[in-house]
């Protein structure tokens, strides 16, 4: 079962064209990709998913020094790169629209909530520069049921593509690059870190030594 709720094409577009409208000339980037899927042992856990609306309709502006002002959209390759994660890394997952749970029957171990902190590019100007590269920070916040945080965890991505005649292009494949290192962090160093490993080792009534260990067996294919 699809753990995000669809969301309306529609409202991508009109965010992204009125961003346009109100730069005039602008160089835009619609960044699409399709993810790998991780190949992953799925922690033991039912949790609730809750993306963001900023994040399903991200989009970046940048006014470059002697360029042009960049506008970069990366709404549905965030989509594209949770879903298919999320839905690999555990037992059992289900839509949810906002923490603390207005219903907490028990159903859910806890509630995940991921976002785009950081979003940096850069564009050569100088003939010598040959490569463009992009870096990114999101967070993935976990929570108990309740509301109360388990752990903000910070997760960076990096991206670097040769320039070619087309920058933008050179952009999206960066972008791509950084999306995906993003991707394979999470899905192997998600049940490594001390507060996860600790919250996954209460929720399994203490059995946590193992579950670090047997969550990691993960192969990303870029």
């Amino acid at each position: 079962m699809p753990i995000l709720s669809s969301i309306s094409n529609a409202r991508r577009w009109l965010a992204l064209a009125a961003a346009l409208a109100l730069v005039g000339c602008s160089s835009s980037v619609i960044v699409e990709s399709n993810f790998p899927s991780p190949l992953v042992v799925a922690l033991p856990v039912r949790m609730g998913i809750l993306i963001p609306p900023e994040l399903h309709d991200y989009i970046y502006t940048e006014e470059v020094q002697d360029q042009s002002l960049w506008t970069i959209a990366l709404g549905d390759a965030n989509v594209a790169m949770l879903e298919p994660l999320f839905t690999k890394m555990f037992q059992e997952t289900r839509n949810v629209d906002a923490v603390p749970l207005a219903v907490n029957d028990g159903s859910l171990d806890g509630v995940i909530r991921p976002t785009l902190e950081k979003f940096e590019f850069d564009v050569p100007v100088g003939e010598r520069d040959k490569f463009v590269e992009v870096w990114m920070q999101y967070v993935l916040t976990l929570y108990e049921p309740n509301g109360d945080t388990v752990v903000a965890w910070q997760v960076s991505g990096y991206g670097k593509s040769e320039l070619t005649h087309n920058k933008e292009d050179a952009v999206q494949r960066a972008a791509i690059t950084a999306m995906r290192e993003v991707g394979a962090t999470i899905s192997t160093k998600f049940a490594q870190q001390p507060q996860v490993s600790a919250w996954l080792g209460e929720k399994q009534n203490g059995t946590r030594a193992s579950v670090g260990d047997t969550a990691v067996q993960t192969q990303v294919n870029n």
